[in-house]
């Protein structure tokens, strides 16, 4: 799951170019993508050559405004079970929700957080294993998407607040970009935010079908027991998730719980180009944003749930991975 991609999300970057008269198979082969899996909703990719291709179809394009584009070629089943699920919600929220639950069927290299603050609804992923390092057009391609598919199902009139990317300011195309969101966006910030007013999030949906939705559910759950279960760095993420109180975590109690020796595990993490060190700072990560979205914890019980000895090291170390305290990620932008 972490470290790898659906294949069949791949098939909306492959019409797109079909669509601007380009081969995509020269472009898939190159980065290491069997073209074949394709068609097959059981297929994965390992996310390195997922991302190159994106790498590649950017350079080859040189269009900063590509990435929105995509919006017009994506289609639910593209996604697995997810987009069919997300399409049949009773409202926004429980749509969303499902993206964070479920994303990682899709794309096990991003995760995705949702909170409110006042009367607004934030939405916001964080990148793991490098995948910060993806060029810009995929991460513009993510939001596009993702607001494409609540206009299908909210209506065209929806417009968030704001929306925020990692990447600088394209060059060109800013145009493109304010058409396209209808609202303030903003380049070079450390989170990357789609922000909805939350009057929006429990409007009925027309065209909800809640047993079509728990139906899907259901098949999302199995996939992604069945994934989690054979991926090393889910399993090691949520055996350290689970020592993290015991604020002496070691690589061999987590070793341990997962039956096997630290060097055995190392290994094996070595294998998915990540590391025991790497991992415990992904999950502290994670769970800090969750932690602060949470408005019933205390800084100072975040800083202990996470491990942390001294309330000073979990800001500091907060501060290093988003480029802001742990009150002002609270406080919001």
């Amino acid at each position: 799951m972490s470290g790898t991609a659906i294949a069949t999300a791949a098939r909306v970057l492959w019409r797109m170019l079909e669509r601007r008269g380009i081969d995509p198979e020269p472009l898939f082969r190159e980065a290491g993508l069997d073209p074949d899996k394709l068609n097959n909703p059981l297929s994965r990719y390992p996310a390195e050559p997922a991302r190159h291709v994106w790498a590649l179809v950017s350079k080859r394009l040189d269009d900063p405004g590509f990435g929105l584009t995509i919006a017009q070629a994506w289609q639910p089943s593209d996604f697995h079970a997810l987009g069919c699920a997300f399409m049949a919600s009773a409202t926004l929220r429980e749509a969303l929700n499902r993206v964070l639950r479920y994303n990682a069927v899709v794309y096990g290299l991003v995760s995705y957080s949702f909170c409110e603050r006042d009367d607004r609804a934030i939405l916001s992923y964080s990148a793991e294993q490098g995948a910060v390092d993806e060029t810009p057009i995929l991460e513009d391609t993510r939001w596009a998407v993702i607001l494409d598919a609540c206009r299908r199902i909210y209506g065209e009139d929806l417009h968030p607040l704001e929306v925020t990317f990692m990447h600088p300011a394209p060059d060109a195309a800013m145009d493109q970009f304010s058409r396209y969101f209808r609202c303030p966006v903003r380049f070079g910030q450390s989170v990357a935010q789609m922000i909805f007013p939350a009057e929006v999030l429990d409007r009925p949906l027309p065209a909800a079908n809640r047993e079509l939705a728990l139906a899907l559910d259901r098949t999302l759950s199995e996939y992604l027991a069945k994934l989690q279960r054979n991926d090393i760095v889910s399993r090691t993420k949520s055996a350290i998730s689970d020592y993290l109180l015991s604020g002496s975590l070691t690589d061999k109690m987590v070793a341990d719980a997962l039956q096997m020796s630290p060097r055995t595990l190392q290994r094996k993490l070595t294998a998915e180009k990540t590391s025991f060190r790497t991992l415990v700072q992904a999950v502290r990560h994670e769970l800090a944003e969750s932690y602060l979205a949470d408005d019933s914890f205390t800084l100072k019980e975040i800083g202990y749930l996470l491990g942390f000895s001294e309330q000073s090291s979990f800001s500091r170390a907060f501060k290093r991975w988003t480029g802001l305290t742990p009150q002002e990620f609270r406080e919001g932008p």
